[in-house]
């Protein structure tokens, strides 16, 4: 009777196995807890020391794509397939293509809007629509111009200005950058494409002029705007292109449309204008400080204005040599007054440059040659004696400018040249006394401020080496004039002239530079040295005789001892 109630018994829990299995696995099904047989020790803790199976390898994992980014490539792609839609209605002669032309620009347009709309929401999305913008209208424009000739070029070029000027006036509340940088971009490079491809230089350089002008007045207003440099390298290429082309030596090629002089002067000038009152508004108006680009700017549209201007009406000069030297006053007041405080160095630096180049431009457009001479004489002295008011670095630097401009344009070098080097002149002209004196004057003038024995007594190396030469020149020629009356020099004579009178030159300097604790006459001395032992080379051993040359090598002999120990005695005193 055991066995039977054994073998029931086995059945029994089997039986309930199998109800207790079906129900965790209805459990499972219905996503509610199994419930957990009861579980003796041993097999607990034969479950909790059984391993983990091996995981299995499940692929690449899927792309990491945000879920916004192909839907918006997607309506960008519809946006350009509208475009397409249109086209194909403007071939297929159903509707007129001049109607057309105007939707397609105004759809390329609500592109625009939609991008500046989207900005907040959706960076990527603004960016691409804007793109998508541009993709549309630059081959329309193309095409309307160049292959359907639709649109005239004047035309076209004011729907680019237009485009700019949109994408500017949508972006300006909330200042966006690559909206505008985006709509710049195609604007000129379809303006320049479309200059290769129809040679029409005029209307494609006025909206390349209106383009600049647009973005200079945002700037101008206190946006910020990344995307100055892009309409500035353009419109500078294209007012050179059309100057080189309409103004060439061998006149205007056969596929271009001549163009007048008066035409040229005034593109010339707008170029001028735009940039030049730019920079004038933000740093004299606003007091920004200059740009590394706004410098750079200004020096070309200046070159290009007065080279183009000068190419097209030679006759221009005077009124541009009269607003050079307006521009430099202004600059000098900016300097002086304006750019004073210390935060305003670079703008007070970069205008005393500007004043310097503009009015040495200025004098040579509007002034004779020896008008010239005693205008930039007077405004070296003028620098001087602001310099020794002020203690301003440039206005210094101007003065040995001025006096090294003068100096070059006049008789003065030819004049020092015969004197101690070839043919003795047989009389100084009156220009080299006008800039002797005004080498001595400056030099007066402006050494007397103390500034120790510092860098600054560099400013006045180039009048004391102007007058220091001068006064050589002048010795050597009255020398030979009173020897000449007593009877014909010969050239050994000549050369231990020249060599005794630098070597009292350089000793002469050297001299008054110690007793005066003037490093820059001592600097002036040696250069006189310098060229003494240049001239022992190439004029003493060339055309000296034994007697010549034994008293021009102890001339040359005794300044070397001397010198080093006057300068030696000059420090020990200071």
């Amino acid at each position: 009777m055991a066995q039977p109630f054994d073998g029931s018994a086995s059945d029994v829990d089997q039986l309930s196995e199998r109800v207790r299995e079906l129900e965790r696995r209805v459990s499972a099904l219905e996503g509610r807890p199994a419930i957990a047989p009861p579980v003796s020790a041993a097999h607990e803790s034969f479950a909790l020391q059984k391993p983990r199976p091996p995981e299995t390898w499940r692929g690449f994992p899927g792309p990491n794509v945000s879920g916004g980014v192909l839907p918006v490539f997607g309506k960008a792609v519809l946006g350009i397939a509208g475009a397409y839609l249109l086209r194909a209605v403007a071939e297929s002669g159903i509707i007129s293509k001049l109607p057309l032309l105007m939707v397609a620009i105004l759809y390329a347009g609500m592109w625009l809007v939609w991008a500046v709309r989207t900005h907040a929401a959706n960076q990527f999305a603004s960016t691409t629509y804007a793109i998508t913008s541009a993709m549309i209208l630059s081959p329309l424009l193309w095409e309307s111009t160049v292959r359907f000739q639709i649109l005239g070029t004047a035309y076209t070029a004011a729907v680019l200005v237009a485009f700019v000027v949109l994408a500017l006036a949508l972006a300006w509340r909330q200042n966006l950058q690559v909206i505008p940088l985006v709509a710049t971009l195609a604007a000129v490079a379809t303006a320049l494409a479309l200059i290769i491809a129809t040679r029409e230089l005029v209307a494609f350089t006025v909206g390349l002029l209106a383009v600049a002008l647009a973005a200079e007045v945002v700037v101008c207003l206190g946006q910020r705007l990344s995307v100055r440099a892009v309409p500035a390298i353009a419109v500078d290429f294209a007012v050179w292109l059309l100057v080189y082309v309409m103004t060439s030596p061998e006149g205007v090629p056969p596929e271009y449309r001549p163009i007048g002089a008066t035409t040229i002067t005034v593109l010339c000038l707008a170029l001028l204008a735009i940039y030049g009152g730019s920079v004038g508004m933000r740093s004299f108006k606003l007091r920004h400080r200059l740009t590394v680009f706004e410098i750079v700017q200004g020096v070309v549209v200046f070159a290009l204005a007065t080279f183009g201007t000068l190419r097209a009406s030679p006759g221009s000069a005077v009124a541009l040599g009269v607003l050079f030297l307006l521009v430099a006053a202004m600059c000098y007041w900016g300097a002086l007054s304006r750019f004073a405080a210390q935060e305003q160095t670079r703008n007070r630096r970069v205008c005393a440059t500007y004043a310097a180049a503009l009015l040495l431009a200025g004098s040579f457009l509007l002034f004779s040659a020896d008008f010239r001479l005693l205008f930039l004489c007077l405004a070296a002295l003028a620098a001087a004696f602001l310099y020794s008011r002020t203690g301003k670095l440039s206005l210094g630097m101007h003065a040995s400018f001025y006096l090294a401009a003068a100096a070059t344009g006049s008789a003065f070098l030819n004049y020092a040249e015969n004197a101690l080097a070839g043919t003795v002149p047989a009389k100084p002209d009156w220009r080299v006394w006008v800039v002797a004196a005004s080498a001595l004057l400056c030099y007066m003038i402006g050494s007397r401020v103390s500034e120790g024995l510092g860098r600054r007594r560099l400013l006045w190396v180039v009048p004391a080496v102007l007058f220091s030469f001068a006064a050589a020149a002048l010795a050597i020629d009255v020398i030979v004039w009173l020897a000449s009356s007593r009877g014909e020099l010969s050239a050994s004579h000549l050369a231990v002239i020249r060599t005794g009178v630098t070597c009292l030159l350089a000793l002469a300097l050297s001299f008054l530079g110690s007793r005066s604790k003037r490093i820059e006459l001592g600097w002036v001395a040696y250069a006189a040295v310098a060229f003494g032992a240049l001239k022992l080379l190439f004029e003493d051993l060339r055309f000296g005789n034994a007697g010549s040359l034994v008293v021009s090598l102890l001339f040359y002999g005794l300044i070397l001892i001397l010198i080093p120990r006057l300068t030696r005695l000059g420090r020990a005193e200071s």
